[in-house]
């Protein structure tokens, strides 16, 4: 039997409201395909992110971080170790590896294999000549191949005087001093997703970070003499940097990889023009109570004509499920009216309806969409 993971099934104990001023908004929760077409593939490796940007450590690596434009007289005072952990590398691939697996392992589509015994398939496979063959033998439809491929990280500390001048006693003009420890980064992951048994590339592509930069002050001067005051400060470790960086790619490997779950907001109309037996409809919102809602604003609609009554509990008809009663009310609305909001809340409803139908046909398909012919698991 087809597995069956409809959002307005269970959208009732999905909805939450959050109240802004005097409007009203409920956030669903709503199921959104992969951008890539992961039909048919039911067990996805993933493999340990490799690190090809050649970035390993020298032997006879700084001990501290380098100065631009810091007077002699303060280099001793600013002495910085490096921010650049001897562990950075290993933890670049490590954090990589990490979010990717959580990133795409939604539990919505299919089953993916961590990193580690991805692995131990692949060597033994390689070792055996046949990597093909055992990643079959043991269940694995497609095979996920990351790499680091742009790494930067540069660091110093520098100085910089105060923007306004200040006067001493004698009305002597002189500026505060300001010393900052400074590290750049960036970051490139691009991803192979391979068809195995079809010995097809199904998917490449590559997400890359802007260049980040993160000051941190560590001393300064505040009077005419110019003496050092070193203040209090925390320096992260370029491994810190790298892991929170990386932690941001979680949704585009989600979004590319995975179909899965998305928040869609919808404001309630206001009582306008204002009718006193809808008061108790809105109390209603404000307590969750999602039925009485629908009741009132569906009969006040069917009684009155109001429109907004009628796009109110086309909404909530929407939210619990009844998705036909949804679009035949705000077509209805909107052709007896031609009120726009009515026609834009179909349209919200068709593209989440819409998107809900092909992630749908993402997690139920048993036919593989490997797309790009290639070679032999290219890569391996």
């Amino acid at each position: 039997m087809k597995k069956r993971l409809g959002i307005f099934t269970i959208a009732l104990i999905l909805i939450v409201v959050v109240l802004t001023g005097c409007s009203t908004t409920i956030a669903v929760r709503t199921l959104v395909p992969a951008k890539v077409d992961v039909s048919g593939y039911k067990t996805i490796a993933v493999m340990s992110t490799i690190d090809n940007t050649k970035w390993v450590r020298p032997v006879l690596w700084a001990l501290y971080a380098p100065t631009k434009n810091v007077e002699d007289r303060y280099l001793r005072d600013v002495s910085l170790t490096t921010g650049l952990d001897i562990t950075v590398a290993t933890s670049i691939s490590d954090s990589a590896s990490a979010m990717i697996y959580k990133a795409i392992n939604t539990g919505l589509s299919f089953k993916v294999l961590e990193p580690k015994l991805t692995d131990a398939y692949v060597l033994v496979g390689q070792n055996g000549g046949n990597l093909r063959q055992t990643l079959m033998d043991n269940g694995v439809d497609a095979i996920l191949k990351t790499e680091v491929s742009y790494l930067y990280y540069d660091e110093y500390v520098y100085q910089e005087n105060d923007k306004y001048a200040s006067k001493d006693s004698a009305g002597n003009t002189y500026y505060k001093k300001n010393f900052y420890f400074v590290q750049q980064y960036a970051i490139s992951i691009s991803y192979v997703l391979t068809d195995v048994e079809n010995n097809k590339i199904i998917a490449t592509g590559v997400f890359s970070s802007d260049a980040r930069e993160n000051v941190t002050r560590i001393g300064h001067t505040k009077d005419p003499s110019g003496a050092f005051i070193r203040d209090t400060y925390t320096v992260k470790s370029a491994s810190e940097l790298f892991k929170s960086l990386i932690n941001e790619f979680t949704n585009k490997f989600r979004d590319e990889l995975a179909p899965h779950y998305v928040t869609e907001y919808f404001e309630f109309q206001p009582n306008k023009p204002k009718v006193d037996s809808l008061v108790p409809a809105y109390d209603a919102l404000d307590d969750e109570n999602w039925m009485v809602a629908l009741r009132i604003f569906d009969d006040e609609y069917k009684k009155s004509g109001h429109a907004n009554a009628g796009m109110n509990a086309a909404i909530l008809y929407f939210a619990t499920g009844e998705v036909q009663k949804a679009f035949d009310m705000t077509q209805e609305i909107y052709n007896k009216t031609g009120d726009k909001d009515a026609l834009d809340l179909y349209y919200h409803f068709k593209r989440i309806n819409d998107r809900e139908n092909a992630a749908q046909n993402q997690i139920n398909s048993t036919e593989k969409s490997g797309s790009t012919t290639g070679g032999d698991l290219i890569g391996f």
